[in-house]
């Protein structure tokens, strides 16, 4: 059982008035937990969205196991879908690419979608 008076855990009187009065005091006085650090990579992934990055990946990686016509369409559509969310941006496309190794630029699966436009 944990005997630390409610004002070391809580705050003094003051304190707790004020973080009734206004919600957006509360949880100012808490101890800040350590979070892992985010790379570069890892933001950029979070604004195109893990899902898309992850089945790209999954299906470039079914493809290199086993390649044949069904792995290559499946994977040339998720790819497809890959550029138009990021609207064939090269910079961001080159970024992603780099960190999870898509296979962006492997023309043996079908033709890549540079030269498309999605505006």
């Amino acid at each position: 059982m944990d005997l630390t008076p409610l004002s070391k855990t809580f705050g003094n009187k003051t304190i707790r008035e004020a973080m009734l009065a206004d919600p957006t005091l509360r949880g100012k006085w808490e101890e800040e937990k350590p979070v892992r650090a985010l790379t570069k990579e890892d933001h950029l992934i979070a604004k195109v969205g893990i899902g898309i990055v992850q089945t790209v990946e999954r299906y470039y990686r079914l493809y290199c196991e086993n390649p044949n016509e069904k792995n290559a369409k499946a994977y040339c559509t998720w790819r497809l879908r890959l550029h138009q969310r990021l609207k064939n941006d090269r910079d961001l496309l080159d970024a992603i690419n780099d960190a999870r190794g898509l296979g962006i630029y492997d023309e043996r699966p079908g033709r890549t979608c540079f030269d498309l436009n999605f505006d």
